[in-house]
């Protein structure tokens, strides 16, 4: 099994379910995995073949994922790379991955118009220069199925760190690392084929890409993707979409508990809000711990934000601690879980 296999099978299965809601556009199983078929065909027909590495730099949208499929569906290797990283970042990735190709996102040519490394350099928009447009490669590819035979111990995956002590560093992910953390996220945060996961933290992230992204295909479930994070466009979003998983960091939170709005509108569609971080003993040391380094935070806001609108809450429980795990797949995630209302 692969992760081309899961979209395919979830194509049959599921399709007319939705899979991707990302910027006001609802894309089914069906229609995700026609557009994953054709940008494959299109990949191949540029000279991408198995075994390559295919960078891309984009943020949370529907084009990262149609992409992060397509290079999978023709057996290559997917580097998804920070949106953050400078010009001199992305040629490093480039250059140490021996990448083949680039696939990037509009709003993040400006940093990279000037790349010289790279056989196949696509963005999305309009063609330029030696950059080939991705709507034009897509509508011109063969939408017929492309079976992946790849197995579970082929590699699927490098993410680069961004690193504090010098060059990025490259992490290697077989399918099956990655589909036995997703099963075990599945089993553990309830997910199935209704839920509603928002995605917010980068995809070029383990942790949202593998414990949440693939989680919502192995289920066949919904991801709801915004590019950027803010406390408005995460209580929107929750609002509009009655979201039901959420992943952030700690500021995350500490941000949308301070907005004024949140106490006026209704976030219960919510059933698991999860954070990146280490244990704590007990709930009051969490909250100290965590913020107390910010002279700003209500602490007792806070707490009311988490105890009147995060509907679940228990202590912590780690995924390092699952021998199944692959060594550095993921963060420490702390689930929270339902308590009684006294």
């Amino acid at each position: 099994m692969n992760s081309s296999n899961v979209l395919a099978r979830n194509a049959r299965k599921y399709p007319q379910a939705e899979a991707i809601v990302s910027m006001g556009k609802r894309t089914t199983y069906s229609e995700l995995n026609k557009l994953v078929n054709q940008l494959a065909d299109a990949l191949i027909e540029k000279g991408v073949f198995p075994g390559d590495k295919v960078i891309l730099f984009m943020p949370n949208v529907l084009e990262f994922v149609i992409s992060y499929f397509a290079v999978q569906r023709i057996g290559a290797i997917v580097v998804p790379i920070n949106a953050k990283f400078t010009l001199k970042e992305v040629k490093f990735v480039m250059n140490h991955a021996d990448a083949k190709a680039i696939i990037i996102h509009e709003r993040l040519f400006a940093n990279v118009a000037n790349l010289t490394v790279g056989d196949i350099k696509i963005k999305t928009g309009e063609a330029i220069h030696d950059w080939d447009s991705f709507e034009h490669l897509i509508s011109n590819g063969d939408s017929t199925e492309i079976e992946c035979f790849l197995k579970e111990d082929h590699l699927s995956t490098i993410f680069y760190t961004s690193s504090t002590t010098g060059n990025p560093k490259g992490v290697l992910f077989t399918y099956r690392h990655i589909l036995t953390v997703a099963h075990l996220m599945a089993a553990e945060m309830d997910i199935k084929p209704e839920s509603r996961l928002l995605l917010m933290m980068p995809l070029s992230h383990s942790t949202p890409l593998h414990l949440f992204l693939m989680v919502a295909f192995v289920v066949g479930g919904t991801s709801v993707l915004t590019p950027t994070f803010t406390p408005n466009s995460l209580i929107d979003t929750v609002v509009n979409e009655k979201t039901t998983h959420f992943f952030g960091p700690h500021i995350a939170y500490l941000l949308t508990a301070s907005h004024p709005r949140i106490a006026q509108v209704d976030l219960s569609s919510m059933q698991w809000w999860l954070y990146g971080g280490a244990s704590h003993i007990e709930w009051g040391e969490t909250v100290k711990s965590v913020f107390a380094s910010s002279e700003k935070v209500d602490i007792e806001a806070f707490k009311t934000f988490l105890s009147s609108q995060l509907t679940r809450f228990k202590i912590p429980t780690l995924y390092e601690q699952v021998a199944a795990l692959p060594h550095n797949a993921t963060e420490k995630i702390s689930i929270y879980q339902k308590t009684q209302q006294q």
